[in-house]
């Protein structure tokens, strides 16, 4: 797991509808948490890896959730649970608000020939489940639920009121998204935010930016990765 050399405060003030010196200011205190850093990192090297699939922009996910302030989160993807951690200490931070996660754990075969990598980047070490880098003193803001996203998003809008803060970290079909994303969009309002991972250098794809569109925004791009998201400009449904 490497430390990020240079977070992106203006595409977090563009999603936080703040200044960029508070975004920036907000950044610095998540890069000041040293020690969930050196947990994460840890845990990662005693798995056996470097680093598991994740989004390469946890210190934004942190400033975001800092700023916005949201009462509940929904994120789709967990892995060894680096932006889960970074999610509940900014949750932890405010004292407010819950981390609503989904994920379908993948494990590496039983059986790789010698040299062989260990699955996906986003495989689950043996013994281990989803979140597992996650320290135990963050956990009491969570609510993990594995199975299949197509079943619980939609169980999850049902139960929530309001989703304040959405993070979609998955490998997605795009006609799977735009369904996922209308299931979670019944609860947004304005001042909301959605944010959704292509993998490195991957494009917008469409059904994010019609989602924008139909909430009265444009998708900004995290630098250089391919992280978008939005903040909703319109309240009630779309």
């Amino acid at each position: 797991m490497r430390a990020e050399a240079a977070p992106d405060s203006h595409w977090v003030a563009l999603l936080a509808g703040s200044s960029a010196a508070r975004a920036g200011a907000v950044l610095e205190e998540a890069r000041g948490d040293r020690a969930l850093y050196r947990h994460l990192a840890r845990k990662h090297r005693e798995a056996g890896r470097p680093s598991y699939g994740e989004i390469d922009a946890p210190l934004e996910l942190y400033a975001i959730a800092r700023m916005v302030r949201p009462r509940q989160v929904v994120e789709v993807g967990v892995s060894s649970g680096v932006s889960s951690a970074y999610l509940l200490a900014a949750l932890d931070r405010n004292r407010r608000g819950v981390l609503h996660s989904v994920d379908r754990p993948s494990r590496p075969p039983p059986k790789r020939p010698q040299g062989r990598p260990l699955g996906p980047s986003w495989a689950i070490p043996e013994g281990e489940g989803s979140g597992w880098a996650v320290p135990a003193r963050l956990r009491r803001r969570w609510d993990l639920r594995i199975g299949d996203k197509r079943d619980l998003l939609p169980r999850l809008a049902e139960e929530l009121d309001r989703v304040d803060l959405f993070v979609y970290d998955v490998p997605h079909d795009d006609r799977d998204a735009a369904r996922e994303f209308r299931a979670i969009d019944r609860r947004f309002g304005i001042g909301s935010v959605a944010i959704a991972d292509h993998g490195p250098g991957g494009g917008l794809c469409p059904s994010l930016r019609g989602w924008a569109h139909r909430r009265g925004a444009t998708p900004h791009q995290c630098q250089d990765l391919g992280l978008y998201g939005f903040r909703s400009l319109q309240d009630g449904p779309a």
